[in-house]
Formats: structure tokens, C-alpha cells, sequence
């Protein structure tokens, strides 16, 4: 049975990529498609508290969700951080919570943290940003030790902690790169006083476990600086949009309501330095789109777990997922009609080589030669993906099949 990693990505480092040995069964497709009805919600849970921009201690809380009816013992956990510029957000931002069941759904456990928020003093500056950025990755360190905590005390949440992921949409996003790559005493900057925020693990709780997380998930994010970034350094998604005027697709100066702060990294400088750096890493660039085009578009949300669900699910070592290396964004197609239950035609530069129609486990389904058309008459209705190789080019559409 033939199985395909869905994504579409101009830098793929699997050469550079160590081998994962596999510690989970993906044969149920567990963490390839929501195999579970509903999930259990256990809002407010407070994680951890210390003072805010304000002078004043907040409490801080995440919601966590579980997939219901679960026996597992062990379960790997991603923990999400919401956008909104370290200015406003929460954790039932729509898209978080979005995520949070889906791969709830597919058999993760996953958080959705509030960290604290705002800039000290009425107008940001370069100084108070970067104080706010760090204080925020803090706060999500202090999250994953509540996880580790917990699997050594009360195990309330059967969290697998050799599997525990980090997420994060746009502010959120710096926050999951900085908790990865800015992990040392000598690169704090200097702005931050390491004895006032509690050095790298901060004192924002369950102080004396650990923080380390395996793999993270950078949507729409950028780093203070790549040279944190080191030599088999931690695993790593990215996905960005090049016409993002937010945060930086490159390297460029980043502004807060209009101010102009510093110069950040954004995705596609974090992929070069993780080239050189043989770090594990995928980078998915969506051309011409604006800043976190998922929040409102069902079809880039689509994209966003087509790239993130193989990602994770190759750093559990799930077997039966393989990898295309040839993946490409170069070869651009259209299916029509979509939705369809008859044939459906491929408008592309010139006739694929090969069609092949996969599940959304990754099944394949049925496989073409040279042709512009597909019949899916006989297929049954749900989602599927559409892969055509062109000049050793693949490329991928979702095709609902009615």
C-alpha cells in the first residue's frame, strides 16, 4: 500500500532530516485524520502566574482539549499560542481553537495557552518589544513544564512527554521560535535583565521540570535573530506568505500599530539558516498571500493541515507515511469541476505525466498516465488530494468529491 506526505514545500532538507525511530502505529490513521467523535474541554486550567506589564500578578490559564473516550496511555501533546500582536488575542482565538480539535480529533492532546500581553509604557519601543516577546516565551515554557509536572505527579493528562510540540500563529509563532532556538544565557538580549525575568526557563511556574520541546510549528512568525538558530537544531514547520505586511517573509524591520521596531527574521531567512545549519525542517510558501490567510479561508486552513499533519506525524515515527522529496509549488494546476462526482479536468502548463488521487490517510487510490482528465464516478463521497508529476515536479489539490 502506497502512502504519501502531504505537502507542498520549495525547501524540503530530507537528506538532512535524522531518522525517526517509529514509537506510534499510524495503520488506525490516529494523527492522520480525526478518528475520534468529540473532544473534552477542560477550560481555565491555570498553568502558572507572574507579573504583568502592569506591576500587577496575573494568573495564567489555558484550555485543554482531549480526545474523548481515549485509552491511550501515553499521548502526545501540541500546545498552541494565538496572534495578535502581543496586543490582544486569546486562547479561543477561532483558528486556535480551530486546530486544537482537529488534532484533538486525530488523537493528540492540545493546549491553548493566554500568556501575558502588552509593551511597557504608552508607545512600544525596540527595548519594551523585545521584553514583551520574551516574557510571552516564558509563559509558554512555564506551560510545558505544567505538562512535564503533571506526567511525574497526578499524570492527569497521559501526556507523553518525549512527544510534546509547539504551535503558534503569527505573535504566537515568535513565540514557538524563540522557546526553540533562543535557549542559552549568552544569547538573551540585552534589553532583557536575566535576573528580573527569571533567566531563560522566566518565573512564570512549576519551576525545577523541564521545558524541552521536539518539534515546533511556525505559522506566520519570525526570530530576533537566526544565528540562535544551531548546528541540529530543533525540528521545524514553517509557513508564510510572501506578501505578508506584518510580519517579515525575509529579513526585514518589523512595525507595531505603525511604529517601526527592529529587524526580525521572518520564515523564509529561518529556512536558510536551517539549511546550514542541518536542521530538520519544512517550509511551505503561500505566494502572494497576505499574513495568516488560514484565519479566513477554509482553503488555506487546508493547506495548514496538510503540511502540519505529515510534519508531526513523521516526528512520532509513523512508518507508514513516506516522504515525496520532489514537492514543488512550481507546477500550478486547477481541477474543474470541484466539487465533482463524474470527471473532472486538469488545467495545468502541459499534460501530467502521472495523476494519482490519494485519501486523506494517504492511501492511494488510483494513478493516471498522461492524461488531463480523471473519472472519480466511482469513488465515494468525502475528500481527497490530487497529486500530478510534471518534469519530476509533484504538485497537490484537494478535490471534494460529491
Amino acid at each position: 500500500m502506497k502512502k504519501l506526505l502531504l505537502f507542498v514545500i520549495p525547501f524540503l532538507s530530507l537528506l538532512n532530516t535524522s531518522v525517526c525511530f517509529a514509537q506510534y502505529s499510524c495503520n488506525d490513521n490516529r494523527f492522520i485524520e480525526e478518528v475520534f467523535s468529540s473532544v473534552d474541554l477542560s477550560s481555565d486550567i491555570i498553568y502558572g502566574s507572574s507579573v504583568n506589564v502592569s506591576g500587577s500578578n496575573q494568573s495564567l490559564e489555558m484550555d485543554i482539549y482531549q480526545p474523548s473516550g481515549d485509552t491511550m496511555s501515553a499521548r502526545p501533546l501540541i500546545v498552541f499560542a494565538h496572534g495578535g500582536s502581543f496586543l490582544f488575542g486569546s486562547k479561543t482565538s477561532s483558528d486556535i481553537v480551530t486546530m486544537c480539535n482537529k488534532y484533538s480529533k486525530s488523537g493528540y492532546v492540545t493546549a491553548s495557552i493566554n500568556y501575558r500581553l502588552g509593551f511597557e509604557g504608552f508607545i512600544p519601543s525596540a527595548n519594551t518589544a523585545t521584553e514583551t516577546v520574551y516574557r510571552a516565551t516564558t509563559d509558554m515554557r512555564a506551560a510545558i513544564r505544567f505538562f512535564y509536572k503533571d506526567a511525574l505527579t497526578n499524570n492527569n493528562y497521559k501526556i507523553d512527554t518525549n512527544n510534546i510540540f509547539v504551535a503558534g500563529v503569527s505573535a504566537g509563532a515568535f513565540i514557538a521560535l524563540h522557546l526553540a532556538y533562543l535557549d542559552q544565557e549568552s544569547e538573551i538580549p540585552e534589553a532583557v535583565d536575566p535576573t528580573e525575568f527569571g533567566g531563560i526557563e522566566g518565573n512564570s511556574g512549576n519551576p525545577g521540570y523541564s521545558s524541552n520541546v521536539k518539534a515546533i510549528v511556525n505559522l506566520c512568525g519570525a526570530i530576533g535573530d537566526t544565528s540562535w538558530i544551531e548546528l541540529n537544531d530543533t525540528p521545524c514547520l514553517s509557513m508564510h506568505g510572501t506578501n505578508d505586511d506584518v510580519v517579515p517573509y525575509g529579513t526585514a524591520v518589523i512595525n507595531v500599530i505603525g511604529i517601526p521596531l527592529f529587524e526580525v527574521d521572518g520564515s523564509s531567512s529561518i529556512a536558510v539558516r536551517q539549511q546550514n545549519t542541518n536542521v530538520n525542517h519544512q517550509f511551505v510558501t503561500w505566494q502572494g498571500a497576505p499574513h495568516t490567510p488560514f484565519i479566513n479561508s477554509a482553503a488555506y486552513m487546508d493547506s495548514v493541515f496538510m503540511s502540519v499533519t505529515p510534519f508531526l506525524a513523521d516526528q512520532l515515527g509513523c512508518e507508514t507515511i513516506l516522504a515525496v522529496n520532489t514537492a514543488s509549488q512550481d507546477e500550478e494546476f486547477i481541477l474543474f469541476p470541484n466539487p465533482s462526482n463524474a470527471k473532472v479536468k486538469i488545467q495545468s502548463k502541459s499534460i501530467p505525466e502521472k495523476t494519482e488521487l490519494f485519501s486523506v490517510s494517504g492511501n492511494l487510490v488510483s494513478s493516471f498516465q498522461n492524461t488531463s482528465e480523471v473519472d472519480v464516478s466511482g469513488l465515494a463521497k468525502g475528500v481527497y488530494f490530487v497529486a500530478i508529476t510534471t518534469n519530476e515536479k509533484v504538485a497537490f489539490r484537494k478535490l471534494i468529491v460529491n
